[in-house]
């Protein structure tokens, strides 16, 4: 399992705890930088894995059920 496979895995584990996170509040928990989470994010929801909603500025992602 590469590297990659395991912060996706702690990503989906964590949204799938919580009905919406931002950006900054996945990256918050999962102890890494905003722009790491926004990357991982970015690539769940191209597999189709998570959805985000826009709030003014910010993204609230969730896991797609």
């Amino acid at each position: 399992m590469s590297v990659d496979d395991v912060v996706e895995k702690r990503i989906l584990k964590l949204l799938g705890k919580h009905d919406y996170l931002t950006i900054e509040e996945t990256a918050s928990k999962l102890g890494m930088h905003r722009t790491t989470a926004s990357k991982y994010l970015a690539v769940l929801e191209a597999k189709g894995l998570v959805k985000y909603r826009p709030v003014g500025k910010a993204k609230l992602y969730s896991v797609r059920r």
